[in-house]
C-alpha cells in the first residue's frame, strides 16, 4: 500500500497520521487495517507495536524505523542488553507490550502531557515540504526548547499518550498560536535539548549494562572531586547540577523532593540495579560533563570494566571448626521463621547474616534464594466477597448509563475502567464469576454500538425538525460499508422506509 516517506527526525506516529490524511480517509480503523492487517492497533506515540506486519504492507525498513523514527534510542542504552533486545523484539511482535521492557510506566520520570513543537519549525515545514510533522526530539519529558531555533516548545492539543485508542492525528499549522512571537530558551535548556538530540540520533544504541554504568559513575564522581575514599559525596555533585538546573524545571520534572540531594542521585552514584530516565542521565551529562557528545560518553561507558569481578565472591574470611554450619543453622531457622532474608534481618537475625556474608557468601545467596517468598496480599483477598462488591458496582454503572446515548462504546474495557484497582480485577477475572458473567452479558457489541450512535443521530433529527437520508446518518455516525456489523445492516433494513 502506499505510505509517505518520513521526514527527518520524524515519529512514526506523525507517518501513519500524514497517511490517513494523503489517502483521504475518514476512519482510523480502516486505516489501520490497510496498513496493520488490523484494526485494533493501538496509536502509541513512543515505542509503537505491530512494525513486522507494516513493514510487510508498506516495504518500510523496521530496522531504521526504530532507530530514527521512534524513542527507542531514549531506552535502549540504559536497560540491559536482554531487555533492550526483548524490547526490540517486542515492537516488530503484534501481541507484546513494550512500555513494561522500557521501564516507563514505574519511572520517576514519566512522558510529556502532550505532543509539543516549535513554531518556528512549523513555519519552516510549511514552506519546504507543504505539511507539518511531529518530530521526536520535540517529545521527550524536561526537554523544553528546539535545539535548532532555541526557542521554547509549545504544547498542543493532542495528548501524548492517546485519548481515543486507535486514532493518529497529524501535525497542523492551525496549532500555531496568534501571537507568532516565540519565547528564547535558556542556554541550560538548549544544552540539553541539543544533547537529546545527539541520543536520538545514534545509529547503534547498544547498552553498557549495570555494571559499566555503575562505574562510569563512580569515575564521574572521583573526577569532581566528589569521593570521599569509597563514599560518594552526592551534596556535591547535587550542588553543581542546581548551577545548571533550577528548581522549578527540577519540580515540574519530578525530580525535586523534599530530601536533597533527592533519592534518585543517591541512587545513580551508587550500584546500579535498575534503569534510569534518559532525562536523569542527561541532567548529571550536562552537569558534570557540559559539552561533551552523548555518544562519546556512552562509549565510556562501554570501555569501563563491569562492577562484579568473577573472584569477588571468592575472597571470604576463614572460619573456625563447627562455626559455619551453626550459622548456618540459625539463618535457616530465621528464613523459616519470618519468611524472607529482609524480614530476618529485620526481626534478630543481622548480625548472622553479616557473619555468613563475610565467610560462607556463596551458600547464603542460594540459601536466600530458595527460600524466597512471593510479595503481596492476593492469597489473604476473599475474592468471593470483592466479586458480589464490584459486580454490584457494574450493575449500578449498567443502570445509570443505559439511557445516554453519547457514550463511547460500553466495551469490557469501559466498564472496566471505571472499577478501582482495574489492573487488579481484569487479572483475577477467573476468581469472580459474577463480574464475569455481567460482562460476557452486557458488554456492548460492535453492533449495538453503532445502533446507538444512529439512534441518537436520528433522535438529533427529530429534535430540530429535519429528516436525513440514509447516507446522510451513515456519514455522520462514521460507518462505512466495509465495518458495519450484521446486526447495524439489519437494523438499517427494519428502519429503511423511513430514512430513505
Amino acid at each position: 500500500m502506499y505510505f509517505p516517506r518520513l521526514y527527518p527526525d520524524e515519529l512514526l506516529y506523525s507517518g501513519i497520521a500524514r497517511c490517513r490524511v494523503h489517502l483521504g480517509i475518514s476512519n482510523h480503523k480502516t486505516l489501520l487495517h490497510m496498513a496493520f492487517g488490523d484494526s485494533k492497533v493501538a496509536a502509541i506515540t513512543d515505542l509503537p507495536t505491530h512494525l513486522a506486519a507494516l513493514a510487510n504492507n508498506t516495504g518500510l525498513d523496521t530496522a531504521n524505523v526504530i532507530m530514527h523514527h521512534t524513542l527507542f534510542p531514549l531506552y535502549a542504552p540504559f536497560i540491559p542488553a536482554k531487555r533492550r533486545n526483548d524490547l526490540f523484539q517486542a515492537m516488530l511482535a503484534s501481541d507484546r507490550s513494550t512500555i513494561g521492557l522500557a521501564g516507563s510506566s514505574a519511572a520517576l520520570v514519566k512522558w510529556p502531557d502532550w505532543l509539543r513543537y516549535c513554531p518556528v519549525c512549523f513555519e519552516e515545514m510549511a514552506a519546504r515540504f507543504g505539511e507539518t510533522y511531529w518530530r521526536r526530539s520535540w517529545q521527550i519529558k524536561g526537554v523544553d526548547a528546539c535545539p535548532e531555533h532555541g526557542c521554547q516548545l509549545l504544547n498542543s492539543p493532542i495528548p501524548f499518550r492517546r485519548a481515543q485508542r486507535h486514532e493518529f492525528h497529524p501535525a497542523s499549522p492551525l496549532y500555531l498560536p496568534c501571537d507568532s512571537r516565540t519565547s528564547p530558551a535558556s542556554e541550560e535548556a538548549i544544552r540539553l535539548a541539543k544533547t537529546a538530540t545527539q541520543l536520538l540520533a545514534l545509529e547503534e544504541a547498544q547498552s553498557p549494562g549495570y555494571g559499566r554504568w555503575t562505574n562510569l559513575y563512580r569515575y564521574l564522581a572521583t573526577e569532581c572531586g566528589a569521593r570521599r575514599g569509597r563514599q560518594v559525596r552526592a551534596e556535591v555533585i547535587w550542588e553543581k547540577i542546581l548551577e545548571s538546573h533550577c528548581r522549578n524545571w527540577l519540580t515540574t520534572n519530578g525530580l525535586l523532593s523534599h530530601e536533597e540531594p533527592p533519592p534518585w542521585l543517591l541512587a545513580m552514584f551508587r550500584k546500579h540495579r535498575k534503569g534510569f530516565s534518559a532525562l536523569q542521565h542527561l541532567i548529571v551529562w550536562t552537569s558534570l560533563r557540559p559539552g561533551q557528545h552523548a555518544g562519546e560518553l556512552i562509549g565510556e561507558a562501554k570501555t569501563r570494566q563491569a562492577d562484579v569481578s568473577p573472584d569477588q565472591f571468592a575472597r571470604q574470611l576463614p572460619a573456625r571448626a563447627g562455626q559455619t554450619q551453626m550459622y548456618r543453622t540459625l539463618w535457616l531457622q530465621a528464613l523459616d521463621n519470618h519468611g524472607g532474608a529482609k524480614a530476618a534481618r529485620q526481626n534478630g537475625g543481622d548480625a548472622c547474616y553479616a557473619w555468613l556474608y563475610r565467610h560462607d557468601r556463596h551458600w547464603l545467596m542460594a540459601a536466600n534464594q530458595a527460600r524466597q517468598r512471593r510479595q503481596g496480599n492476593n492469597s489473604h483477598i476473599d475474592w468471593r466477597a470483592r466479586d458480589r462488591k464490584l459486580v454490584r458496582l457494574l450493575i449500578r454503572l449498567g443502570k445509570d448509563s443505559e439511557d445516554d446515548l453519547t457514550l463511547p462504546r460500553r466495551s469490557r474495557n469501559w466498564f472496566l475502567q471505571q472499577l478501582p484497582h482495574r489492573a487488579s480485577i481484569e487479572h483475577h477475572l477467573d476468581q469472580m464469576p459474577l463480574c464475569r458473567t455481567f460482562l460476557n452479558r452486557y458488554a456492548e457489541s460492535v453492533g449495538e454500538f453503532q445502533i446507538r450512535r444512529l439512534t441518537a443521530a436520528m433522535q438529533e433529527d427529530i429534535r430540530v425538525g429535519i429528516s436525513s437520508r440514509r447516507w446522510e446518518l451513515e456519514k455522520r455516525c462514521g460507518l462505512e460499508k466495509s465495518s458495519m456489523a450484521p446486526l447495524t445492516t439489519a437494523f438499517i433494513r427494519l428502519i429503511g422506509r423511513w430514512i430513505e
